[in-house]
């Protein structure tokens, strides 16, 4: 009984510790985490922008995902195929905002890309959503869609 007890105070524990990050810690995480992955996006890199993707995730876009692309076996497939068809380039966030949701959290952003030439590239736009996994901010969910001028 006593150990039954003090596994559900440590899991009580664990589920509460993040809640010493504040709302703006977590937003400044989140922002943080993508910025990392577009950072490899832009370098050339779509199978090291998925790596913080969850096990159960999905995905769509406008490039060949129209299709929900569903766990991160077939995410890992889908960007491996796009491996030497992103170029190298520069980016710009715009205005992108974090909703934060007990564990749960809301990202949304325009995209601006800029060649190497400082060509503009498409505009778009994304929503990307991250759960609290194991201590650890994954993304669940994400939906890039080119912006329709």
């Amino acid at each position: 009984m006593k150990i039954k007890l003090l596994l559900i105070g440590l899991t009580f524990f664990i589920s509460c510790s993040n809640s010493n990050q504040s709302k703006a810690q977590i937003e400044q995480e989140v922002l943080n985490l993508e910025k990392m992955a577009l950072d490899k996006w832009a370098g050339g890199d779509p199978v090291g922008f998925a790596e913080n993707f969850a096990a159960d995730a999905t995905y769509f876009d406008d490039i060949a995902a129209q299709n929900r692309v569903s766990g991160s076996e077939a995410l890992k497939g889908y960007f491996k195929s796009l491996e030497g068809k992103i170029p190298p380039h520069r980016y710009e966030l715009v205005n992108p905002q974090v909703q934060v949701y007990d564990n749960m959290a809301i990202l949304t952003l325009r995209y601006n890309a800029k060649t190497t030439d400082n060509e503009p590239g498409p505009p778009w736009k994304a929503t990307s959503i991250y759960k609290l996994i194991e201590g650890k901010w994954k993304v669940v969910h994400a939906n890039w869609s080119l912006i329709k001028e």
